[in-house]
């Protein structure tokens, strides 16, 4: 049997499930770029209004700014970085570093930038990943294309782990749905801690063999709230890839979550493209 996704329905025919699975391994830049491109439009949105925000785009390399920390962490006198009397930091922006916070300016350099009164000390001011998908640097790619890896990966294991093998695309339609109506389903928790280990393999080999933070943590039980539900967010445009594919509409899945995640209904209106388009009759 040969299905050429999007398809109208799924059928319960078996080892279609496979198929889906091959097809969205193929596909993984799909739902990796979908999430960047609309928190980048997003983003872009609020560099028209400075009074209201405190992003100021990309790291502006050679800039010279009086910093009290550089993404909270302590900074350490060098060639781009001098310390004053008044213990800050005259420092040059030099395009590596992680982001540049609100917490991390001074007095002056807020009235420099204009940082609204109101800014939240952990809003990025300055963040490197605001340019277009192509241009990230490989690391944050890879960070991206792992999670649309990981879903179609965690969805195979789970069938084959309960000897399911010849799993079908209905199979794997009730495990979208069951994720996505129960966020703390096995299913879900499944899809999860496959995102958190291939993240956490990447930031081992990030670290050179490091081991600490989020590795060192084990997934279950001993995250905030916050955390499970951002990682929920990451790996909802694969999901709502996948549902495309098979003839489902993302945006009514989308309204079976019983909690807001913030871009969401933008990814699964996105998605929407990706279904099967109809000839009228």
């Amino acid at each position: 049997m040969i299905r050429n996704y999007p398809i109208e329905k799924p059928v319960s025919a078996p080892s279609t499930g496979s198929l889906l699975y091959e097809y969205l391994l193929r596909n993984i830049p799909i739902s990796a770029r979908a999430s960047h491109n609309i928190w980048f439009e997003g983003e872009k949105a609020k560099l028209g209004h400075p009074e209201k925000y405190s992003f100021r785009g990309v790291i502006p390399i050679n800039r010279t700014l009086e910093l009290l920390t550089l993404a909270e962490e302590k900074i350490i006198e060098s060639d781009f970085a001098k310390r004053t009397e008044k213990g800050t930091f005259i420092y040059t922006l030099n395009g590596k570093e992680k982001a540049v916070l609100v917490c991390d300016l001074s007095d002056n350099t807020r009235k420099e930038l204009g940082i609204p009164e109101n800014a939240r000390p952990r809003d990025k001011v300055f963040n490197p990943n605001f340019v277009e998908y192509d241009k990230l640097n490989e690391f944050t790619k890879y960070s991206n294309e792992l999670v649309s890896l990981s879903v179609p990966k965690s969805i195979s294991n789970h069938f084959g782990s309960a000897g399911n093998l010849t799993y079908s695309e209905v199979d794997v339609l009730k495990f979208l749905t069951n994720c996505i109506e129960d966020l703390n389903s096995k299913e879900m928790m499944q899809v999860l801690h496959g995102a958190h280990l291939a993240w956490a393999a990447l930031d081992y080999i990030r670290g050179k063999g490091t081991v600490g933070g989020d590795i060192m943590t084990e997934f279950h039980a001993h995250q905030p709230t916050d955390f499970y539900m951002k990682d929920v967010g990451t790996v909802l445009p694969c999901m709502f890839f996948a549902l495309a594919s098979l003839g489902q509409d993302p945006v009514v899945y989308h309204n079976k979550l019983d909690t807001e995640i913030w871009g969401a209904k933008d990814v699964a209106v996105y998605m929407q493209q990706f279904m099967p388009k109809r000839v009228a009759k």
